[in-house]
C-alpha cells in the first residue's frame, strides 16, 4: 500500500494537500482487516482531534456494520430498478 501512497503524493497530490494516508478496509468473507500506512517520516494532519484513536477491533466491527448497511442499501436499490 505504501507504493500506492507515494505514487498518489507524487503524481496527483497538490501542492496545498497534506501528506497522503492510506486506510485499508477489507472485508472477506468472515474475516475484516484494517490497516493503516503513511509515507516514511510523515505525520498526519487532522481538522478534528480525539484522545483516543479508535482500535483495530471497533474499525473491524464497522467494516463489517458498514458492509451489511450497504448490501442491503444495494439489495433495495436493485428491487426498486426492477
Amino acid at each position: 500500500m505504501l507504493m500506492y501512497v507515494n505514487y498518489f503524493d507524487r503524481y496527483v497530490k497538490t501542492e496545498h494537500e497534506k501528506p497522503t494516508i492510506g486506510i485499508l478496509l477489507c472485508k472477506e468473507k468472515d474475516d475484516s482487516i484494517v490497516e493503516l500506512t503513511l509515507p516514511e517520516n510523515s505525520n498526519i494532519y487532522a481538522s478534528a482531534y480525539n484522545l483516543y484513536l479508535p482500535d483495530k477491533n471497533l474499525l473491524q466491527q464497522k467494516l463489517i456494520e458498514w458492509t451489511q448497511e450497504f448490501e442491503e442499501n444495494q439489495h433495495m436499490y436493485n428491487e426498486t430498478i426492477k
